[in-house]
């Protein structure tokens, strides 16, 4: 079968049978009705001649396996064919550590199964017959979760160049050779990626991304990233290194792993990852899902415009690294955009939050403090005179009139020395309404009593549609989203972030809650 037409003293010595047992065998396998195939003998008798065998058909039904099924040797053979394309026998031995006989056998009994087919060309290569394109059924990170291989940098490396030799793939990931050329079969086998290994060179043809944070999740560290390349409009390892509390080996398998998942466009030139352009995404968090104190220095650098990194280690009783680490996480949470130069930080832009609670549902303590202010006929207060009133530290104050400006409460300029109010408090005004009945309900995270819906939630922020909220909903799964943050959303991919449909501006329903 893998020959089609060959010599039996050919296949005899590339199986490690006699030439009588070949004989024998397809004589058999023809008598089944297993095979079809003519004998051709050339000279003398049939003892001493030689015979040729013809294959025009074979009738075995094939054992259809999923690319990623293909368990050792036989995932390693069907893995490096198709990198290579065209191998020859002997280095394929070499790689696999084998005889060439056994080579043989993994190769005919891969194609006799209907597995993997493969077949000799008139150089004695082995030539897979269909390289299939396969599409990814779990994550880079679930791939990288279930091994001790770092995938998702592998990954990221071979996005960031047409071609690279596999010595210098192997130095860039601390690894050995056959190690690295392994990773790549595997990301191969796994629909990731399509290459072609030339000589000692990956050639990679294309590029499959499907990661996590293509469905808008994203872990601490790579948010911090995000936020450190949105602030300083390109990063090195060494940024990573004092970021995140790792070696320089590690730094690089982050960096090359956090481009791997597509969330910017740029290049990577030996230790700096720069953009193409400073990307802008939507929030990917609710701000009550943060702790207390990222509410609060939210709140503190949307009141500033511009504050230092020193003032937050301060105030907050944080390392500087600590400090800048939660100011990235909240610009790659998609909370604000920022510009970082030293240790000052510019608000370039931010997220607008509207009041979704009473004074009375935060408690005692705030009522008491806002009504100091409102009953204030300055428009800047000291902090230590509303402090003395109300009998609390002038830092906690402090600290809790970030919280209320970043929940939208009041608009601003806040110091450690005074607050400039800019108008009146903001408060949540009039009643929930059920989006699908219009009925009054309690609260908006409960279902309605009518007709025991709960309140639909963008499927992009996660934050409640309320009544009036501009919406677009997706033609396919019927799922909504705040009309800004999905509109965000598609500069990033213009796919539904729940059913994974392609959409665009045209086949979007659009409309107020």
């Amino acid at each position: 079968m893998l020959l089609r037409d060959a010599d039996l003293s050919k296949v005899a010595k590339l199986t490690g049978f006699t030439r009588d047992e070949v004989f024998n065998t397809i004589t058999k396998l023809m008598l089944y009705k297993k095979l079809e195939a003519s004998f051709e003998v050339s000279g003398g008798i049939v003892g001493s001649s030689k015979i040729s065998v013809n294959v025009k058909k074979y009738l075995i039904a094939p054992r259809t396996l999923p690319m990623e099924a293909l368990q050792g040797d036989e995932r390693s053979v069907v893995g490096f064919t198709i990198l290579k394309k065209e191998a020859e026998i002997e280095e394929l031995a070499k790689y696999l550590d084998k005889k060439e006989k056994e080579v043989v056998k993994i190769i005919a009994v891969l194609t006799a199964r209907g597995t993997f087919q493969f077949i000799f060309n008139e150089k004695n290569k082995i030539i897979p017959v269909i390289i299939p394109d396969t599409q990814p059924n779990q994550t880079i990170e679930e791939m990288a979760a279930l091994s001790f291989f770092n995938y998702e940098a592998l990954f990221g490396l071979l996005s960031t160049q047409e071609r690279i030799p596999l010595r210098k793939l192997a130095t860039l990931m601390n690894r050995e050779v056959d190690e690295v050329l392994e990773g790549v079969m595997n990301l191969y086998l796994e629909g990731f990626v399509t290459c072609t290994l030339k000589g000692t060179t990956i050639h990679v043809d294309g590029l499959k991304r499907y990661s996590r944070t293509q469905e808008g999740t994203l872990e601490r560290w790579e948010k911090i990233v995000l936020g450190m390349i949105i602030a300083k409009t390109s990063i090195t390892t060494k940024d990573i290194e004092d970021a995140l509390g790792i070696d320089k080996n590690h730094a690089k398998e982050r960096m090359y792993g956090f481009y791997g998942k597509g969330l910017i466009k740029g290049s990577i030139t030996g230790n700096k990852l720069e953009p193409e352009e400073i990307p802008i995404f939507p929030p990917l968090v609710q701000l009550d899902d943060l702790p207390i104190h990222y509410q609060e220095i939210f709140g503190y650098i949307i009141s500033n415009s511009r504050v230092s990194f020193r003032n937050i280690m301060k105030f907050w009783e944080k390392t500087l690294v600590a400090s800048k680490n939660i100011v990235y996480e909240l610009t790659g949470s998609g909370l604000m955009n920022i510009s970082s130069r030293g240790s000052t930080v510019t608000l370039v832009s931010s997220q607008k939050f509207l009041p979704n609670k009473q004074l009375n549902e935060l408690g005692e303590i705030y009522t008491r403090v806002v009504n100091e202010i409102e009953k204030s006929r300055r428009k800047r207060i000291k902090l230590t005179t509303i402090a003395n009133s109300v009998g609390m530290e002038p830092l906690d104050l402090f600290k809790m009139l970030c919280q209320l400006i970043s929940h939208g409460y009041y608009k601003g300029v806040l110091t450690s020395v005074y607050f400039e109010r800019i108008g009146k408090i903001l408060l949540p005004v009039g009643k929930n309404y059920c989006l699908n009945c219009g009925h009054v309900i309690k609260s908006s995270t409960e279902p309605c009593s009518n007709c025991s819906l709960l309140h639909q939630k963008c499927m992009v922020c996660q934050g409640l549609i309320k009544k009036g909220d501009k919406v677009k909903e997706c033609p396919t799964c019927n799922n909504v989203a705040h009309d800004d943050h999905l509109e965000q959303w598609m500069k990033i991919k213009q796919e539904c972030p729940i059913c994974k449909t392609r959409i665009s501006k045209r086949n979007l329903k659009k409309y107020s809650a």
